[in-house]
């Protein structure tokens, strides 16, 4: 019981991929999804590629921008940390890759890991706003279906709501008056100690979003990021071309809006399932079929994959980094979370 209850969201992810396999797989034409690898023109990949390692360096531009007072951070290890962080989340369960990043990073540079883990759930809030512009730019220049439309509904509460939300939070921080008033109470008196160390936490996690004060800051992420996944947008048309498709530009914006959101989605290693599914699903608009639509995805899915990997193996090779060394970073970061969650749990009982 113990050992289901430690993994269960690897069974989680698994059995939500293994629907999503299925719902791909059902009355598909395997004899039109391997022509549809004999149709695609490589030859696009020698610009894809760059273009997205490109992006990825905005991206690591984008942390550097939101954490602007944390002056030992480059763009370059940022590049390096974000790359890395999401080749992890893309074979790890529970978006490892994000804690990872805190983590290593802070070890590095001798930062507080939770205000990094801070800085990376606002980077986070800040791609699904980016996300939510691209998908209604789509609808309003291409398809206005309702089922769209409720997807982009969802999201903006979502993404939107979050931010505000933790804006609000961030602006009228209590989080210091809220613990002093619980150990005020006679009953509670015996968790104090408990009690400033989850408000240490807390804390330092609400430094994380410091970009927050800072419009200029703020905003120049917000349009590296919109940036980046504009670049995003032309790639995948440059690829959608290169199987011979045609069709206007919107279709890029449904393709990445779709697999973007997709990714929130619990799933096993590499986004299996829903990645699929969320791109044919998008280029179902279009009137693609299901074979073909998944020979796209799965060429753009495995580009980006390898290229990830190859730099995280760049980065783990120039930073001397082991398997090992990785692996005990991992661990060591999930025992800090765990502690923290034990004494949550120990002051709620």
């Amino acid at each position: 019981m113990n050992k289901i209850k430690q993994h269960k969201e690897k069974i989680l992810g698994l059995i939500i991929s293994l629907i999503f396999i299925g719902l791909i797989f059902w009355n598909i034409d395997f004899h039109e999804l391997l022509e549809t690898f004999k149709i695609f023109n490589y030859k696009v990949l020698l610009i894809f590629i760059p273009l997205y390692v490109i992006s990825l360096y905005i991206r690591g531009f984008r942390w550097k921008y939101l954490l602007y007072n944390t002056n030992n951070l480059t763009v370059k290890e940022a590049f390096f940390a974000f790359t890395t962080g999401n080749t992890l989340n893309s074979y790890l369960p529970a978006r490892a890759g994000d804690f990872w990043r805190a983590y290593h990073i802070g070890h590095k540079i001798g930062e507080s890991k939770m205000k990094l883990l801070g800085s990376i759930i606002l980077e986070r809030l800040i791609d699904g706003i980016s996300v939510l512009l691209i998908l209604f730019f789509a609808v309003l220049t291409y398809f206005k279906h309702q089922w769209i439309l409720n997807i982009a509904y969802i999201a903006a509460a979502l993404f939107l709501g979050s931010l505000i939300i933790i804006f609000l939070i961030f602006k009228f921080n209590r989080i210091d008056y809220f613990f002093e008033k619980l150990i005020q109470m006679h009953f509670l008196e015996k968790f104090k100690s408990v009690f400033l160390k989850i408000a240490s936490v807390l804390n330092r996690f609400l430094d994380g979003f410091q970009a927050l004060n800072s419009p200029k800051n703020f905003f120049a992420a917000f349009f590296a990021s919109c940036f980046a996944w504009g670049i995003e947008c032309v790639l995948t048309y440059i690829l959608i071309t290169g199987f011979g498709h045609y069709y206007g530009f919107s279709i890029a914006y449904f393709v990445i809006s779709f697999i973007a959101l997709s990714t929130i989605i619990p799933s096993s290693s590499v986004f299996v399932g829903p990645y699929q599914f969320a791109y044919i699903l998008a280029l179902n608009i279009y009137h693609i079929e299901k074979s073909n639509a998944l020979g796209i995805a799965f060429i753009h899915q495995i580009t980006i994959m390898i290229t990830i990997t190859i730099i995280s193996v760049i980065y783990f090779m120039i930073s001397n980094t082991s398997i090992k060394e990785l692996r005990t970073e991992i661990d060591e970061n999930n025992n800090s979370l765990s502690e923290v969650k034990k004494n949550d749990g120990n002051t709620q009982s």
